[in-house]
């Protein structure tokens, strides 16, 4: 018989104390609803509204988010009838009538002026003022009322320095302003005093990701350092002047960063004795227990107290989304039970150690403060020996009563403007109107009190990431499964962080790589040879490179053609089976392989893991799709025959690859054409012939036959003219400049002498993409998002960014703020966590790009230029500003940092400009009208269009790949009917019938 265990007895007092509590409270809240609940018409029914209809809820916060951007009525106006007039959807009576009349000037007028005063004054429901002299008076009646607070400054995005360094200063005004102003208030023994000690009037939230804008969990080290020059001034003069500083917690991205630099405070010398320091724990965390555990060595190590905000999480639905979308171990715990029984699980530790901690519950949850109360009496602390922490605007009859009751409360208390606080208040919205949210259960739904003060359910204990993956190979190995993206690298590990760091020393010292010919299997490496510098040193030889002679592509060619057959017979089943273990070995290799990109092409470590994980995909997205796509099939139904159709392999296959993506790109063509069943002639780069051959001896080791996958390295004018002319080479795989592939395709139509087969060509090529910003983007995103797609791996993508098209009066904002955040962008070697600018690929390169910043065509104007570092081929980030769609600025492809800006009179314009080019590869749009995004579908023709995110980074199976116009073909790498492009199809028909009568009818 299965054992149960069950809980023991102090378990079940502390059940029985959190009951009788908590039904006591919820006994004398009865009658009583916060002030949001029962608003007024705009308010209080809206939100009603919102509650009850999931959609419009949804549709209701984004045009609440847009509302700042939107400067004039007519703005509001449109944007209000996009969001709010879906089709089919049931309005109430009046509000549809009314927003449909706002196509009126005089109307929409009216209506925007009514929107946009009911929606501030909803913001200021949660925020207490502008700045710390306009929320004076409001803080000071709280103290009066008997609430203490903590001030936070809204803003969480900068994207600049400048806006990192403001953001400071702003915090620096309030240090100077809240000790100096409370200090004149009434004194309260409750709020001032504490068993401990004094407590400080005056008490600051910080949020750090606005202090620097770079922040980044590959370089936690890196990240902390410079947030201390910025954090540790302030913490001096608020010791100084008696405030309390509490470090808020944010993304799971910055929490080591967060914590490192906590603890390089805490230890400080200045402040190892400061009591008034204090940091966030989010109880829906996995690690929250490890932190906790963390803080209380901190805290004896040091000798002195330190405070604990116990809050359960703000940001679950990004942090369940960003896990989900990478591929990562999501850092949260995934049901909402789970978090409420391990919030009470923390805050019964943290009372447990209140000699390191001192505690302090936020909470608004009736359950989950009768727990913390009750955990308080148990260990015979009275009110006052920790605190109990609230929104400000939220759940005032539950303030009241436990002040009432004696307790310290204190309220979280934001000030910022509207555009700044408007992520604040949409979150706020969100939690007021959640499913699960205790607010709504008690004060919209009247849940009764067995419901409100259920046990939460525990989490189960959780599956180690080990067997985790264990789970993943498996399902890996079998092809019939489901196709998964490989994840990411998850820089927030340590452990990843430390192997991909020793990976890149290994790897250094492994240079210069010899790279050989190989054909049938036997590598040839003496001889001449090409030398290929990292680009992080002009000094230092990454590659040595045997280049192939023209009698080494006959030789290939021959064994190819004699090798071919058996290849192309193999069953479907076998073909992918073996390029799905191609896929496992490179996965198992992934942080080498990443490393001698670091080193080879100088790929930053994102850039890298990325590439490395883009091949496992298509290995393994190619061998599910080769059983779905190219497996025999009947055709028709009529009586008397059958018809089959039939999928096999047309040849050889010239495989011609870029260095941008050294092992993605080179690994997808192969593939696609082995899997297919041909034969692979692999032309590599000159820039990428180790990644190349590392490839080639894993394909060898996961099955290909060596007479199937030939390695012929060296000069493309070469060797790659030479492989496209051959009379037996059917295939062409290219992917590189447009001027290099309209020669393949002119070369390809031409018939050879000997030549049997017509050649094909799946080639893809440059891109001059665009990203429009509509009058309405959030420019935080907006800037974020440019800056990323135009400047990361150095602009050296196809798909990256060159041209910005910006919409109407939101220009020199946009312009200002794009110029600041490049200034920030210092060279650096793709060996460093912390590149985000690295060199590019070689002297040819640099000089080209070098020589168009510094003589641009016609009258381009330049914006911005950056500074360039010296051991590497680096290139600055240049921005230039023309007024002509025409301008070769905005025509022709560089593939570095350069960046030109245009200025649209309005959104049509904006996407008449986008569509006036020859390529058509990738563009992206960031706005927040449903109608403009809707047209960006519909008319902004581009192979792969995103909207409101960067125009790079597409994955394998989501997003497929590939353009049309001058970019390319119309192939669609990683998504279906590629492999198509490298078959043959036959069709045998059968006549069945016999002697006047047919199976099907028997």
């Amino acid at each position: 018989m299965e054992s149960v265990l069950l809980p023991d007895a102090s378990d079940i007092v502390l059940e029985r104390d959190i009951q009788r509590l908590g039904r006591a409270l919820h006994q004398r809240l009865k009658g009583k609803s916060p002030g949001l609940f029962t608003a007024a018409y705009w308010q209080g029914l809206l939100l009603d509204w919102a509650i009850r209809d999931p959609a419009l809820k949804t549709d209701l916060f984004r045009l609440v988010d847009a509302l700042p951007a939107l400067a004039t009525s007519e703005q509001i106006a449109r944007h209000a009838r996009d969001y709010l007039l879906a089709d089919g959807r049931q309005l109430p009576t009046g509000l549809g009538f009314a927003l449909r009349a706002t196509e009126n000037p005089l109307a929409g007028s009216l209506a925007a002026f009514i929107i946009k005063q009911n929606v501030r004054q909803m913001a200021e429901r949660f925020i207490v003022g502008r700045d710390e002299h306009h929320a004076r008076s409001r803080l000071k009646k709280l103290w009066d009322r008997g609430f203490g607070f903590t001030v936070d400054l809204l803003g969480e995005a900068t994207v600049n320095d400048a806006e990192s360094e403001t953001y400071a200063k702003r915090y620096a005004s309030l240090i100077e302003f809240l000790p100096a102003e409370t200090a004149l208030w009434k004194a309260s023994e409750i709020l001032d005093r504490a068993p401990a000690g004094p407590v400080p009037r005056a008490n600051i939230s910080l949020k750090l990701s606005a202090m620097d804008h770079l922040l980044d969990p590959a370089d936690p080290e890196g990240g902390a350092e410079r947030l201390l020059k910025r954090v540790r001034p302030l913490l001096l003069r608020a010791k100084e002047l008696g405030a309390f500083i509490n470090f808020d917690l944010e993304q799971w991205n910055l929490h080591e960063i967060t914590h490192r630099l906590f603890e390089r405070i805490a230890l400080d010398p200045d402040f190892s004795a400061w009591p008034h320091l204090g940091i966030v724990v989010q109880g829906y965390l996995n690690s929250a227990n490890d932190d906790i555990d963390r803080l209380i060595a901190l805290s004896q190590m040091r000798g002195a107290p330190l405070t604990v905000r116990l809050v359960k999480g703000a940001y679950w639905d990004y942090e369940v989304v960003h896990a989900g979308l990478h591929g990562y171990p999501c850092p949260v715990l995934t049901q909402k039970t789970h978090t409420d029984a391990a919030y009470e699980r923390l805050g019964r530790r943290l009372l447990e150690n209140r000699a390191s901690l001192h505690a302090a519950f936020g909470t608004h949850n009736l359950r989950t403060l009768a727990a913390a109360l009750a955990s308080a009496e148990n260990l015979g602390l009275k009110p006052g020996a920790f605190e109990l922490q609230m929104l400000y605007g939220m759940a005032e009859p539950e303030r009241d009563l436990l002040r009432d009751l004696g307790h310290r409360v204190r309220l979280y208390a934001p000030i910022g403007d509207l555009l700044t606080g408007m992520a604040y208040l949409v979150r706020r919205l969100l939690e007021n109107t959640s499913n699960s949210g205790f607010l709504r259960l008690s004060h919209h739904d009247h849940a009764g009190i067995e419901q409100l003060m259920a046990a939460p359910e525990p989490a189960p204990a959780t599956t180690s990431e080990s067997a985790v993956m264990d789970r993943r190979s498996i399902s890996n190995r079998n092809l019939r499964a489901p196709f998964d993206n490989c994840p990411l690298a998850d820089f927030t590990s340590p452990e990843t962080r430390t192997a991909l760091t020793r990976a890149i020393a290994e790897t250094e010292k492994e240079m210069p790589w010899q790279v050989p010919v190989v054909i049938n299997g036997h590598p040839r490496s003496e001889g001449a040879a090409l030398f290929h510098l990292t680009p992080n040193n002009r000094t230092c030889i990454a590659t040595c490179t045997n280049p192939a002679t023209l009698e080494e592509v006959e030789q290939a060619v021959g064994f190819a053609k004699k090798a071919w057959p058996a290849w192309r017979d193999l069953p479907l089943e076998t073909r992918a089976a073996r390029v799905n273990e191609l896929g496992a070995r490179l996965e198992r290799d992934r942080l080498r392989l990443a490393a001698m990109e670091v080193h080879e092409q100088a790929k930053p470590w994102r850039e890298a893991d990325a590439d490395v994980a883009e091949a496992v995909d298509f290995c393994r997205y190619y061998a599910r799709q080769a059983l779905v796509e190219l497996g025999p099939r009947i055709q028709g139904g009529a009586p008397g025959e059958i018809n089959t159709l039939t999928y096999e392999g047309r040849g050889l296959c010239a495989v011609i690859a870029p260095w941008n993506f050294p092992l993605a790109i080179l690994c997808g063509m192969s593939t696609a054409a082995l899997v297919a069943g041909n034969a692979v002639l692999l032309k590599p780069s000159e820039q990428a012939g180790a990644i190349a051959f590392a490839f080639h001896q894993h394909a060898l080791a996961a099955g290909i036959p060596p007479g199937i996958l030939q390695l012929l390295p060296g000069d493309g004018a070469v060797i790659g003219d030479a492989l496209v002319r051959h009379p037996g080479v059917v295939q062409i795989a290219f992917t590189g400049s447009r001027e290099v592939g309209v020669a393949i395709l002119k070369l390809a139509a031409e018939i050879m002498p000997g030549q049997t087969t017509i050649k094909r060509v799946v080639c893809e090529m440059g891109g001059k993409n665009a990203i429009i910003v509509d009058d309405d983007a959030d420019l935080d995103e907006a800037v974020t998002g440019v800056m990323s797609s135009a400047f990361g791996y150095a602009g050296q993508k196809c798909s990256a960014c060159s041209r910005v098209i910006i919409v109407g009066p939101i220009y020199k904002n946009f312009v200002d703020r794009l110029r600041m955040a490049a200034a920030a962008l210092a060279p650096k070697s793709a060996t460093r966590p912390d590149c985000l600018l690295p060199p590019v690929i070689d002297e040819a390169s640099h000089t080209r790009l070098w020589n168009l910043i510094n003589e641009p065509e016609n009258s381009a104007r330049c914006l911005h230029r950056g500074n360039a570092g010296e051991e590497g081929w680096f290139v600055p980030p240049a921005i230039f500003e023309v007024n002509d769609p025409r301008h070769p600025l905005m025509q022709n492809e560089f593939f570095g940092p350069i960046l030109t800006l245009f200025s649209a009179r309005d959104y049509s314009h904006a996407l008449a400009v986008a569509n006036t080019n020859d390529f058509a590869l990738t563009g992206a749009v960031y706005s927040r009208s449903p109608g403009n995004l809707q047209r960006a579908r519909a008319e902004f023709r581009v192979g792969n269009l995103y909207l409101n995110r960067p125009c790079t980074g597409a994955q394998v199976h989501r997003q497929p790949f590939g353009g049309f116009k001058m970019s390319g073909a119309g192939t669609k790498a990683g998504g279906p009917g590629y492999l198509l492009h490298f078959t043959e199809m036959r069709v045998c028909t059968e006549n069945t019938m016999r002697r006047g009568f047919t199976p099907e009818i028997l």
